[in-house]
């Protein structure tokens, strides 16, 4: 069985997940906003603008100054990849709009499918501008690689981070293993590497091209909680390591607040006591929320116990809030709203966790892990599998769609959607992939797109 993040084959769109994600898998219908269907491998849709109103004018008058309409932002899509399985894992959105995404090639490995002239095995990191125009490529030939992400600093310096097990992976910086963290030019040049625990789960950029590193390491006692902030050069601004966790501990999402603070999300199992605050509970799960001020010590944090949910997106809202999605098993109740699993879940928290709204999240019948992203008004986007789903800042649902395929002239042409992020003043970048062709010769390709609003 592959990883999601190792391909998808045809006789595994099911195990995107764990078993106890899938029986909330539900088809929903809708039609997407989105590009209309090209024909090249890596191309762009796009919607024509249309001309402004024509006024006539007295003859010898001057015609009266109008203001220049305003850019309208047209969708764009493209197909990347080869004839292996082609997997977009992570994109990124920097301070210009400039987009990058992250893929992984993996030949079919599979008994029901022959290896195919021309796989390959590689992980790609690319850049576009917010109009689609690719800006470069940088492909490492690898072995194995779990969960590679990208995240972008405001001035468009790119993190790359993933676990490279079993063997390594050169950046063109010397091998990396383990955890890893490897930071690029917004050129795609690398400029520093760093080991990031025995496993790296999450990464945020800072304002000033430095990075926070959420990781684990893993030691006879148990598994570590390894949380670190690295300057722009890569030096240690600070690092800790928390108390042993119990297995089933996953504190795997992180995000940044405009306060400075560092937040840092996911499933506790049993207690956890962080600079002398307790939380949790002996023999269950919890829903763990904390708060990390800018020398890494605890400034705040909140357990919901006997939550079991997986946490796989975090975000902050311009209030100072949170935005979390992922997967849950039995009931939750949050805000006011009970919520009965399994099943997936978009929460909101106001200051310091105090609990705001809950949401069923619908992930249509290719379920992968939630992702979520927030606009300059706090504005919600969240996606699972094919269904894409937007709320307004107070939890008013806005909008919720099946993705359509970007281009398919197979007739049938599934999309599961795995990172999302906004575009300011252009629209909703998706990532993912999509499939092409029958389930024996078909084809799965990365696909990187915008949705225009």
């Amino acid at each position: 069985m592959h990883r999601l993040s190792e391909g998808i084959t045809h006789r595994a769109w099911y195990r995107l997940l764990p078993a106890a994600w899938l029986a909330f898998a539900v088809g929903c219908g809708g039609l997407e906003a989105g590009a209309e269907a090209s024909e090249a491998p890596s191309t762009e849709a796009r919607v024509p603008q249309e001309m402004g109103p024509i006024t006539p004018s007295a003859p010898g008058a001057v015609p009266p100054a109008e203001a220049a309409p305003a850019a309208q932002a047209r969708p764009w899509f493209h197909r990347v990849g080869g004839p292996q399985d082609d997997l977009g894992t992570g994109l990124a959105v920097d301070g210009s709009g400039h987009v990058s995404l992250v893929w992984l090639s993996t030949p079919r490995q599979d008994a029901d499918r022959a290896p195919v002239e021309g796989e390959q095995l590689a992980l790609s990191l690319a850049r576009y501008d917010s109009e689609g125009q690719r800006l470069w490529t940088r492909e490492f030939p690898r072995n194995r690689v779990d969960a590679p992400r990208v995240v972008a600093s405001p001035g468009g310096d790119l993190f790359l981070s993933g676990n490279a097990f079993l063997y390594a992976i050169d950046f063109g910086l010397g091998a990396a293993s383990d955890g890893f963290l490897v930071k690029f030019s917004p050129e795609g040049e690398p400029l520093w590497q760093r080991r990031a625990g025995q496993k790296v789960y999450a990464t945020v950029a800072d304002a000033s091209g430095g990075v926070f590193v959420a990781a684990e390491e893993w030691t006879p006692d148990g598994l570590l909680p390894v949380l670190a902030h690295h300057d722009a050069q890569g030096a240690f601004v600070w690092t800790r390591q928390l108390d042993v966790v119990q297995r089933g501990t996953e504190l795997r999402a992180a995000a940044r607040m405009s306060s400075g603070q560092w937040l840092l999300a996911g499933r506790l199992e049993g207690v956890l006591t962080v600079d002398g605050q307790r939380f949790g509970a002996p023999g269950e799960p919890s829903l763990l929320l904390l708060a990390l001020g800018g020398d890494g010590r605890l400034s705040w944090g909140k357990a919901w116990q006997g939550v079991d949910a997986h946490v796989s997106g975090l975000k902050v809202d311009p209030a100072g809030g949170a935005v979390l999605v992922g997967a849950f098993s039995g009931d939750l109740t949050w805000g006011g709203s009970r919520l009965s699993g399994p099943g997936a879940f978009v929460l909101s928290t106001g200051a310091e966790g105090k609990e705001r709204w809950a949401r069923a999240l619908p992930c249509g019948q290719a379920p992968a892990a939630p992702a979520v992203a927030l606009d300059g008004e706090g504005s919600v986007a969240a996606v699972c599998g094919a269904t894409l789903s937007q709320y307004s800042p107070e939890g008013e649902q806005r909008n919720e769609q099946v993705l359509t395929p970007g281009e398919c002239s197979e007739g049938n042409c599934p999309v599961v959607a795995t990172a999302l992020d906004f575009v300011p003043g252009h629209g909703l970048a998706l990532a993912g992939l999509q499939r092409h062709g029958d389930a024996v010769n078909g084809d799965q390709e990365a696909f990187l797109r915008l949705l225009a609003p």
